[in-house]
């Protein structure tokens, strides 16, 4: 009888514990061939966030000079080596993580009309971390 109510605790924390998995606040999404997540906005999508970092091969970072602050609603397009958009969206909040193919990209980061360019060679095994800030 122990036995038995120590198996249905056990299926009730296990069960329990993949809901909560399931209901990350990070959701990948895909574009093309690229998948990719944005977000960082509160501590459980940060810790989300860093969770599943390794899954991507290029990462990137928004936040204001002065004041150190995060930005979002950073509009995101990354183009291939000749100049094919490979990704166009919107941050979700101050980081972006993408999954793409080894290659040299131009990512542009926009944000409010003030655009940055930066430059990003991705190799094999390889994580690239790129950080936009604006003053």
């Amino acid at each position: 009888m122990k036995r038995l109510h120590l198996v249905v605790i056990f299926s009730c924390i296990l069960f329990s514990l993949l809901s909560v998995a399931e209901q990350s606040p990070i959701k990948p999404k895909t574009q093309g061939e690229v998948t990719f997540i944005s977000g960082g906005v509160g501590a459980d999508e940060r810790s989300a966030m860093q969770a599943i970092r390794a899954d991507y091969n290029l990462r990137l970072l928004f936040s204001m000079k002065r004041t150190g602050e995060y930005a979002s609603d950073v509009k995101v397009h990354i183009a291939d080596s000749r100049g094919n958009t490979v990704l166009e969206t919107v941050s979700d909040g101050p980081e972006l993580f993408a999954k793409l193919k080894p290659g040299r990209y131009i990512v542009t980061a926009d944000r409010a009309g003030q655009v940055i360019h930066k430059a990003a060679t991705l190799e094999n095994k390889q994580t690239t971390s790129l950080s936009f800030t604006w003053p």
